[in-house]
Protein backbone atom coordinates (compact mmCIF):
# COMPACT_ATOMS: atom_id res chain seq x y z
CA UNK A 1 0.00 0.00 0.00
CA UNK A 2 1.27 3.53 -0.88
CA UNK A 3 1.44 5.85 2.00
CA UNK A 4 0.51 9.42 1.43
CA UNK A 5 2.67 12.37 0.64
CA UNK A 6 2.39 13.81 4.41
CA UNK A 7 2.34 10.23 5.82
CA UNK A 8 5.27 9.48 3.83
CA UNK A 9 7.57 12.21 5.56
CA UNK A 10 6.71 11.10 8.96
CA UNK A 11 9.31 9.63 11.05
CA UNK A 12 7.70 6.53 12.90
CA UNK A 13 8.97 5.24 16.17
CA UNK A 14 7.66 2.55 18.68
CA UNK A 15 7.23 4.97 20.79
CA UNK A 16 8.84 5.41 24.76
CA UNK A 17 10.61 2.22 26.23
CA UNK A 18 8.74 3.25 29.69
CA UNK A 19 5.33 3.44 30.55
CA UNK A 20 3.86 7.00 30.18
CA UNK A 21 2.80 9.09 33.27
CA UNK A 22 -0.63 10.14 31.47
CA UNK A 23 -1.78 6.30 30.77
CA UNK A 24 -5.40 5.79 31.71
CA UNK A 25 -5.51 9.55 32.68
CA UNK A 26 -6.16 11.20 28.79
CA UNK A 27 -9.26 13.05 30.18
CA UNK A 28 -6.42 15.73 32.36
CA UNK A 29 -4.80 16.28 29.34
CA UNK A 30 -7.59 18.37 27.66
CA UNK A 31 -8.19 21.27 30.14
CA UNK A 32 -9.70 24.28 29.14
CA UNK A 33 -6.86 26.33 27.66
CA UNK A 34 -5.58 29.46 29.31
CA UNK A 35 -4.77 32.56 27.00
CA UNK A 36 -0.65 32.63 26.15
CA UNK A 37 -0.03 35.75 27.98
CA UNK A 38 -2.01 34.42 31.10
CA UNK A 39 -0.19 31.97 33.91
CA UNK A 40 -1.37 28.22 32.81
CA UNK A 41 -4.94 27.38 34.90
CA UNK A 42 -5.59 25.15 37.88
CA UNK A 43 -6.21 22.26 35.90
CA UNK A 44 -3.48 23.07 33.38
CA UNK A 45 -0.67 22.78 35.93
CA UNK A 46 -1.90 19.45 36.89
CA UNK A 47 -2.08 18.04 33.55
CA UNK A 48 2.43 19.55 33.41
CA UNK A 49 2.79 18.29 36.83
CA UNK A 50 2.33 14.73 35.77
CA UNK A 51 3.85 15.61 32.65
CA UNK A 52 7.41 16.62 34.39
CA UNK A 53 8.11 13.47 35.98
CA UNK A 54 7.33 11.70 32.89
CA UNK A 55 9.92 9.45 30.87
CA UNK A 56 8.77 9.98 27.59
CA UNK A 57 8.09 14.18 27.78
CA UNK A 58 10.86 14.68 24.89
CA UNK A 59 9.34 12.25 22.69
CA UNK A 60 5.92 13.33 23.18
CA UNK A 61 6.08 16.64 22.91
CA UNK A 62 8.43 15.70 19.54
CA UNK A 63 5.70 13.85 18.10
CA UNK A 64 3.16 16.15 18.73
CA UNK A 65 5.13 18.72 16.82
CA UNK A 66 5.84 16.99 13.61
CA UNK A 67 2.43 15.30 13.29
CA UNK A 68 0.68 18.79 13.99
CA UNK A 69 0.25 20.15 10.55
CA UNK A 70 -0.74 23.65 11.55
CA UNK A 71 -1.39 25.37 14.91
CA UNK A 72 -4.56 24.90 15.25
CA UNK A 73 -4.52 21.51 15.59
CA UNK A 74 -2.54 21.70 18.79
CA UNK A 75 -4.76 21.22 21.76
CA UNK A 76 -4.25 20.50 25.59
CA UNK A 77 -1.29 19.62 27.78
CA UNK A 78 1.44 17.20 25.86
CA UNK A 79 4.72 16.98 26.23
CA UNK A 80 5.45 18.56 29.49
CA UNK A 81 4.18 21.78 27.64
CA UNK A 82 0.78 23.83 27.64
CA UNK A 83 -0.97 24.41 24.37
CA UNK A 84 -0.39 28.37 23.68
CA UNK A 85 3.60 27.43 24.61
CA UNK A 86 3.58 24.42 22.07
CA UNK A 87 1.53 27.01 19.24
CA UNK A 88 4.89 29.32 20.06
CA UNK A 89 7.39 26.55 19.38
CA UNK A 90 5.75 25.40 16.53
CA UNK A 91 5.75 28.64 15.13
CA UNK A 92 9.15 28.97 15.91
CA UNK A 93 10.27 25.60 14.31
CA UNK A 94 8.48 25.67 11.04
CA UNK A 95 7.95 29.43 10.67
CA UNK A 96 4.22 28.92 9.59
CA UNK A 97 0.90 29.99 11.60
CA UNK A 98 -2.98 28.00 11.28
CA UNK A 99 -5.03 29.91 8.60
CA UNK A 100 -6.98 32.72 9.89
CA UNK A 101 -10.35 31.96 9.10
CA UNK A 102 -12.76 33.69 7.51
CA UNK A 103 -16.25 33.25 9.55
CA UNK A 104 -17.24 30.55 7.00
CA UNK A 105 -18.95 27.75 8.30
CA UNK A 106 -19.15 24.49 7.29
Amino acid sequence: MKLSTNAARLEWSAGPQAETACTGRSELFFPKASQGCDAPSRAERRALEICAGCPAREWCLERDLVESSTTDRIVGVRGGLREADRRALHVQRYGTRAAKRSGVRW
